[in-house]
């Protein structure tokens, strides 16, 4: 018998019920690792479900109680999102009614809303100009009609620029 025989008789006698008790143990830790991430998984499952809950109660909450003017700005947004142009136009021309309403709430006077711009330059606010050519877009609507070729991006363009001040100014909050 030479000496591999001799670590070979070794390795099968003395290891093998070793080897065994390690094939069970690590059988045992493998179906107790699985059952964890079963477990783990079927909780954050069971959380973001409560989170979503959760989430659609606090805005349907939101959602019911939004004031008139969140209301009437929300009807604006779904023209602006409409694919047809004659909404744009209405959009962009309710939009600017409410922009003219939220000048008239930051204490701006004059007959017509080209004045109350006029008074907004002259005590330099920032997005004056802004408003001037969302208004001055409007105007070319009204007057022109459907002579006037508004496209998508310059509905979008006007809508940013509508939102930008509203929102800035907490008119729509």
């Amino acid at each position: 018998m030479g000496f591999f025989g001799t670590i070979g008789d070794f390795f099968q006698s003395d290891f093998s019920g070793l080897l065994t008790f390690f094939y069970i143990l690590s059988g045992i830790i493998t179906a107790a690792f699985l059952g964890g991430c079963i477990y783990s998984w079927l909780g954050i499952l069971s959380v973001s479900e409560r989170e979503k809950d959760r989430k659609e109660k606090h805005f349907k909450i939101i959602r019911e109680n939004k004031s008139p003017r969140a209301q009437q700005w929300d009807s604006i947004v779904n023209m602006f999102r409409s694919d047809d142009p004659v909404q744009w136009r209405m959009a962009i021309i309710d939009a600017d009614t409410v922009l003219e309403e939220l000048i008239t709430e930051l204490g701006y006077q004059g007959d017509t809303f080209g004045e109350k711009l006029m008074s907004l330059k002259h005590d330099g606010i920032s997005w004056t100009d802004a408003a001037w050519e969302v208004h001055l877009l409007r105007n070319k609507l009204a007057h022109e009609g459907s002579r006037y070729p508004l496209n998508q991006r310059e509905a979008f363009r006007a809508y940013k620029i509508y939102e930008n001040i509203l929102m800035g100014n907490g008119y729509l909050a």
